[in-house]
């Protein structure tokens, strides 16, 4: 199986693991996490499906979860945003014996908050739009996705290529399925934070969920976007509070 590609910042220090979510790549996404690496050595794979990593025909996060289980190398911290949370979360249980600490964003772990409403609806939301939008063209499936999650984004018009083929990645997701193995890894010792931006309150009821279950710290940066880690310094000094502890 190819290798994937990866962004690698700094030369030395700790190594930190960061995975990105859908809608988004490697560098995007953790431009504003680029300033760490003066202390740690940054390492942001490319998930299968998002150039220069190999194409796929669609997104498995079990797969993606063994991929990035493998970039821990001897230990390392794990950051994940979005999808790429569910991914850090999976990774963690795959080899935790090499997770130095778990920091997941948002991730859309919506079985593990079922039998809260608010998870619910956002789980039978999202199987709405697929049943009803897996036929559209990339960009009106995505602008109806973002409305689902209540993200006022406004993307451009035709989508440039990165973000038309994170687009047809997305819609071979079911984020409605994608669940953790929460109870697995409330045994684990490392420490875990869940980050969430207030701005869904389907991805609060899970962060909530995780949290409680995990025995995991809970931040909220009220009125940030769902990638929180993009609002850069708050972000930055909790993340590395967390490294710290």
């Amino acid at each position: 199986m190819a290798e994937l590609a990866a962004e690698r910042w700094g030369e030395s220090g700790p190594p930190i693991v960061m995975v990105h979510g859908s809608l988004s790549s490697a560098a995007a996404a953790f431009g504003e996490q680029k300033v760490l690496a003066d202390r740690y050595r940054i390492i942001a794979p490319y998930r299968r499906g998002y150039q220069p990593s190999p194409p796929t025909d669609r997104i498995d996060p079990d797969r993606d979860a063994a991929e990035v289980a493998d970039l821990l190398g001897d230990g390392a911290h794990l950051l994940g945003t979005s999808m790429g949370g569910v991914v850090a979360l999976r990774a963690a249980a795959l080899a935790p014996d090499k997770v130095w600490s778990l920091t997941v964003v948002e991730p859309p772990a919506l079985p593990n908050g079922a039998g809260r409403p608010e998870a619910d609806r956002l789980a039978e939301a999202l199987r709405d739009h697929w049943a009803t939008s897996g036929d559209n063209d990339p960009a009106t499936f995505v602008a109806g996705f973002l409305k689902v999650l209540n993200v006022d984004l406004q993307l451009p018009d035709p989508l440039p290529p990165p973000l038309l083929e994170a687009a047809r990645n997305l819609m071979t997701e079911r984020p409605w399925e994608t669940g953790v193995p929460a109870e697995t890894l409330a045994q684990t010792p490392f420490p875990k934070l869940v980050v969430t931006g207030g701005g869904t309150p389907g991805f609060e009821a899970v962060a909530d969920a995780l949290a409680e279950t995990l025995s995991a710290k809970r931040v909220l940066f009220p009125g940030s976007p769902h990638a929180v880690q993009r609002i850069g310094q708050p972000f930055n000094d909790a993340f590395l509070a967390h490294l710290a502890g």
